[in-house]
C-alpha cells in the first residue's frame, strides 16, 4: 500500500481559470527572525483556486454549502479513475470515456494527462471541459457516484463558458434527478502502476461559503 497526494500545493503564484497567474496573499503576522516568539502567517486567496471541490451552492442559493456534507461523504472507497485524451477547448462527451463506468464508482477521476500544461497559458486559457450530458446521464444512471474529478483546471471550458455553465448546473443542481455530483478540479494525476483503493478529499470547512481548496489523498495497492 502506498499514499500519495492528488491535490497539488498552494504557493504563492498559482495558475487559475482565465489567468496564468494569480498571486495568494501570504503576509507574515509574527517572525521568529524578526524577535517574535513563532512563525505565524495571514493567507488571502479566492476559494476556487488551487485544488478544490465545487459544491452546489456555487451555482445554486439553496445549493448545499461545503460544511454542510458530513464526513463521511468525503471517503471514497470505489474510486475510478478513465484515462482520456483530450484537445485545447474541447468538449468532452460520453463517447470520449474510455471504458464505461462501473455500478459502484463513488468517485470518478478523469485523467486526461493535461497536469504537463499546468504553468503554461494553455492550461487556464484553452483547457477542456465536461459536456453536460456526463452529468445528467451520470445523475440517473451511476447514483453511486458522488464526486467527479480530473485534471484540468475546470468543468468549465474557458472557450465555451456558456457550455460550462450548463455542466456545472447538471452536475451540481439540487432539483435535478438523482442527487448532485460534487466537482473536484484541478487535480493532480501521473500514472500510478497500481490500483487505487481509495480516496480521500478533504477540504477546508468554512462556513457560509460554497466551496473551497482541498487535499486530496489517494490509497494505493
Amino acid at each position: 500500500m502506498r499514499i500519495e497526494y492528488l491535490s497539488y500545493a498552494l504557493k504563492k503564484r498559482i495558475p487559475v481559470y482565465g489567468s496564468m497567474e494569480e498571486v495568494l496573499e501570504i503576509l507574515p503576522v509574527k517572525a521568529i527572525s524578526s524577535g517574535d516568539s513563532c512563525n505565524v502567517f495571514r493567507v488571502g486567496m479566492e476559494n476556487h483556486w488551487g485544488t478544490h471541490v465545487d459544491c452546489p451552492a456555487h451555482f445554486f442559493q439553496n445549493g448545499k454549502r461545503v460544511e454542510q456534507y458530513e464526513a463521511s461523504f468525503w471517503f471514497f472507497n470505489n474510486p475510478q479513475i478513465i484515462n482520456l485524451s483530450a484537445q485545447p477547448g474541447q468538449i468532452i462527451a460520453m463517447k470520449d470515456l474510455s471504458v464505461s463506468v462501473e455500478n459502484n464508482t463513488d468517485f470518478l477521476i478523469l485523467n486526461s494527462g493535461w497536469a504537463k500544461y499546468r504553468g503554461q497559458e494553455i492550461y487556464c486559457l484553452q483547457n477542456p471541459g465536461l459536456d453536460p450530458e456526463i452529468g445528467l446521464w451520470l445523475r440517473k444512471e451511476r447514483p453511486n457516484v458522488r464526486a467527479v474529478g480530473f485534471d484540468f483546471i475546470s468543468v468549465s471550458s474557458f472557450r465555451n463558458r456558456e457550455v460550462g455553465r450548463l455542466a456545472h448546473k447538471a452536475f451540481l443542481d439540487p432539483d435535478g434527478v438523482g442527487d448532485p455530483i460534487v466537482l473536484v478540479e484541478d487535480m493532480f494525476l501521473s500514472y500510478y502502476p497500481k490500483k487505487l483503493e481509495q480516496v480521500w478529499v478533504v477540504p477546508l470547512r468554512f462556513d457560509e461559503i460554497d466551496s473551497s481548496p482541498c487535499t486530496i489523498l489517494g490509497v494505493f495497492e
